[in-house]
Order: C-alpha cells, then sequence, then structure tokens
C-alpha cells in the first residue's frame, strides 16, 4: 500500500481515500487511526474478503481502534 498525502485525490466528504492500491489523505488528516483504517481495506482488497461495504467499514473502524488501544498498554 502506498501512502500519498494529496487532498485533491481525496473525494468531497471523506477524510482519506482508497483506491487501486494506494491511499490518499489530505494533510489535516493524515493520522494513525486513519492509516490503520485504509490499511484494513488495503487487507481486505488483497485477500479478496467478500463483505458488504457497510461491514468492511465497520470492521474497519473496529481494526483501528483495537490496534490503538493495545499500542497503548
Amino acid at each position: 500500500m502506498k501512502i500519498i498525502v494529496d487532498g485533491r485525490r481525496v473525494g468531497n466528504g471523506y477524510l482519506c481515500q482508497y483506491w487501486e492500491n494506494k491511499s490518499y489523505f489530505t494533510k489535516k488528516n493524515l493520522s494513525k487511526r486513519n492509516v490503520l483504517h485504509e490499511l484494513y481495506h488495503h487487507i481486505v482488497e488483497c485477500y479478496r474478503l467478500d463483505m458488504s461495504e457497510r461491514m468492511e467499514e465497520r470492521e474497519a473502524n473496529r481494526f483501528a481502534r483495537e490496534v490503538l488501544s493495545k499500542a497503548r498498554d
């Protein structure tokens, strides 16, 4: 996964966006949580996991929360 800080490529209403093995972020929204969230989308795409978009978003949020909470311990 390649991380690119280019706010022009992030769609309106989004903090960041994952598309074709690249994650796009605005400078303002480049954070650990957002990077972990987009990493989850990368994992789903690489392993071709079949899940609804809503479930994928929910699991991406859970993944980011869980990793950050374990990092604090």
